[in-house]
């Protein structure tokens, strides 16, 4: 196997950001002009340069950027941790998450703690195909203080104890929408040391009742508007004896018809209902670090959904890791929350948050910014109503931003085109060299950072890898600092995360402090902890580590092992230590195809760099080990589509125009272009393309919650598609 580079970091030299952006030769004036800014920009330079030496310094930015952030324990091959340290807890002798959050309400009282957005009027829009979209107009945010949330919790949890008093071994499901509800029925639960199951909002029948009924879950709490998803959940799940439902976010929509579920559960009660059933409150959890807190099913990329065993010792510990990770995060913050609460990331993010007395306004990704599709013409998203600090978000939700920002900048007249690429270029450069940008930030990229609100000073990446471009891209024009995280369900959230400080890309930054980590050899990738730099399986050990999984002893004994006398969560991702103890993701051992003259693709890597291209809405690279060559399946962005279908001169419907030769042609040529530019080997480069008309979404069962690929249920969709494919290539 050839041997792979140090880094798939950010390299400015290699940036095609802008070349993608601004094309060709530009009229002289323009170039005059754009040549007086540069002489402007260099006498500007050179009068600042004292002012920023003594009160803005670069070379302290440089310092604290490149310091060694982790070291290793002893041996090369064993674990690297931070050197500041290991921690388990914020506050000594709080280890539960019940006392936790206790310890956070005394202190930080009546600061407001969990925001909802008001719905004033629901507008149904008919589109040109006949089809009717809801369009929402929505008002200010309402907040509850710390305070508040706890008369909630007190009086939820005495409901909750009161319903489960029958049963030996209740569980609660959670089959909700991201909001301030889940959140307080989650600390309701803990409260009354019932463990809760979480199931992502999108899913159907099937897979409550599979959740359901592995755990012998007693009690399940859903959305007013979920009921009807509901079918015969209650007859076919027989240990599942009442049903929660939270109100409707439309006050205005009809009530739910509960004539179903009635027959099928003992307790049908409102949320309003269950928080006015007892009036006795339960003022104090009677949980222990090591009784369960969550069973949280993973989103399942390769395979089936595990229910992975949290403990309360593991999500505290994670809170105190991560906490102290970011750093930044203090009580004058502000959180959106609009990623799904069943997701490890956007639940960690969350807690750590409120942890620090932030608080959290409750959002969703259809009405984020004014340009969601929920979004009613002429109204805010609400990032602009809510105007936060900090921003947790997937790479796919970050690229589209990105390509939504370039696509903006190409179709501006050729001067705002240049003008954009030299500030863009001056903004970078500077930055990499420890300046900051006060005018530019004020000026040039004030409306980009409106998108978001304005005022985010922190954004965190997780749930897959980041193209170290869009990271760039994003920390320029979003004028704050974005990083990157890594971590897993089994890990209860990040296991590291990038410094807020490091000024570089690509990097998930060093383990956090409730973490270490080690590399293990896996010599059929040719990775070895004693290679330069050093590389290997990731090892991630902790008192964040899950239990295992739940009723699966032999996936659990598979991942869960023994390493160097300690218990170690075995990854399956392969990691490369930085000189300054921070981590880079190289590759991922099932996502690793050796083709058939022996070559080796990280098929993750390819998606990665073809993400990026604004042609593609998204993609999956498929590779054999029978063939010498990889694939790849496009789902096409629509407007670039018909814009190749005209240069082509075609015409007709999505479907049609997806299964057109020359289309298909032309859209294989720029896809290529990208991937040359981005530095993919032939090898890399998808042999053959096909272009999928259907788009992938969560609801359809080819992508996760968290927006990353499920390879399995693609190949088998699309299984006629890959062996034609390859077939037509062949002969």
């Amino acid at each position: 196997m050839p041997e792979r580079k140090k880094s798939d970091a950010y390299d400015a030299s290699k940036d095609q950001t802008l070349g993608k952006v601004v094309k060709g030769e530009s009229p002289i004036w323009i170039r005059i002009f754009i040549g007086i800014l540069r002489v402007w920009f260099f006498i500007y330079d050179c009068l600042n340069y004292l002012p920023y030496q003594l009160f803005n310094s670069p070379t302290e930015k440089l310092r604290k950027s490149g310091r060694v952030k982790a070291r290793f324990v002893e041996d090369r091959d064993g674990p690297m941790r931070h050197v500041d340290g290991l921690i388990s807890e914020d506050f000594p002798g709080k280890d539960t998450i019940d006392k936790v959050w206790r310890h956070i309400v005394e202190v930080h009282d009546e600061s407001p703690c969990l925001g909802t957005r008001q719905l004033i009027a629901v507008h149904q829009e008919k589109q040109d195909n006949g089809r009717v979209f809801e369009k929402w107009e929505l008002g200010e945010y309402s907040w509850l203080s710390y305070r508040e949330v706890e008369a909630k919790v007190a009086h939820l949890a005495a409901g909750i104890k009161d319903l489960c008093a029958d049963s030996t071994d209740p569980k609660v499901v959670i089959f909700a929408e991201t909001r301030a509800h889940w959140m307080m029925t989650a600390l309701a639960c803990f409260r009354a040391n019932v463990p809760i199951v979480t199931v992502y909002a999108t899913l159907g029948e099937e897979a409550i009742v599979a959740a359901i009924n592995e755990t012998d879950a007693t009690m399940l709490v859903t959305s007013a508007e979920l009921i009807s998803k509901l079918g015969a959940v209650g007859t076919r799940c027989k240990t599942l004896h009442t049903l929660i439902y939270l109100p409707q976010v439309d006050k205005n929509a009809p009530a739910p018809d509960l004539t179903n579920v009635r027959s099928q559960f003992a307790h049908v009660l409102s949320w309003n209902g269950l928080l006015d059933r007892n009036p006795t409150v339960i003022t104090e959890s009677t949980a222990r670090s090591t009784d369960i807190a969550l069973i949280m099913y993973t989103s399942g990329t390769t395979g089936a959904a595990k229910g992975v065993i949290l403990l309360h010792q593991n999500v505290v510990s994670a809170i105190a890791g991560q906490g102290a990770g970011v750093g930044i995060i203090c009580k004058t913050d502000t959180y959106i929350g609009y990623l799904p609460l069943a997701h490890i990331l956007e639940l960690s993010a969350e807690m750590t948050c409120l942890v620090r007395g932030a608080k959290v306004g409750y959002s969703s990704p259809l009405t984020l910014h004014d340009r969601g599709s929920k979004i009613q013409k002429g109204t805010h998203g609400d990032c602009y109503a809510l105007r936060p600090t900090l921003l947790a978000a997937v790479p796919a939700i970050m690229d589209r931003i990105f390509k939504a920002v370039s696509e903006e900048v190409a179709a501006s007249p050729r001067f705002m085109q240049e003008l954009f690429k030299l500030n863009y270029e001056r903004k970078r450069a500077r930055y990499q060299e420890g300046y900051a940008s006060p005018f530019l930030d004020r000026v040039i990229f004030k409306k980009i950072r409106r998108l978001l609100g304005g005022r985010l000073r922190g954004v965190l990446s997780g749930g897959a890898a980041l193209n170290p471009e869009t990271q760039r891209f994003m920390n320029i024009c979003m004028c704050c600092p974005v990083v990157q995280g890594y971590g897993l369900t089994e890990t209860c959230g990040a296991a590291c995360v990038a410094e807020i400080t490091d000024l570089s890309t690509g990097t998930v930054g060093p383990p956090v402090r409730c973490s270490q980590i080690a590399l293990r050899e896996w010599p059929e990738g040719n990775y070895s902890p004693f290679n330069d730099p050093p590389q290997g399986e990731i090892m991630i050990t902790g008192p964040n580590i899950s239990a295992g999984y739940w009723k699966q002893p032999e996936k659990t004994a598979e991942d869960f092992v023994d390493y160097k006398g300690k218990r170690y969560f075995a990854t399956g991702d392969i990691g490369e230590w930085r000189d300054d103890g921070s981590l880079l993701i190289i590759d991922r051992k099932k996502d690793l195809v050796k083709l058939q003259h022996g070559e080796y693709v990280s098929l993750a890597k390819c998606e990665t760099a073809l993400l990026t291209c604004p042609i593609v809405e998204n993609i999956c690279v498929y590779g054999s080990g029978l063939e010498a060559y990889t694939i790849a399946l496009v789902v096409p962005n629509q407007k670039h589509l018909e814009k190749i279908a005209e240069e082509v001169g075609a015409s007709g419907s999505t479907e049609e125009l997806c299964a057109n030769a020359d289309v298909i042609k032309a859209f294989k040529k720029k896809l290529d272009e990208h991937a040359t530019k981005n530095k993919l080997s032939r090898v890399e480069q998808p042999g053959a393309i096909h272009l999928c008309a259907e788009i992938w979404t969560p609801d359809s069962g080819l992508l996760t919650e968290a927006l990353k690929l499920k390879r399995r249920p693609i190949a088998i969709k699309y299984e006629d598609t890959i062996k034609d494919l390859y077939a037509k290539t062949r002969a």
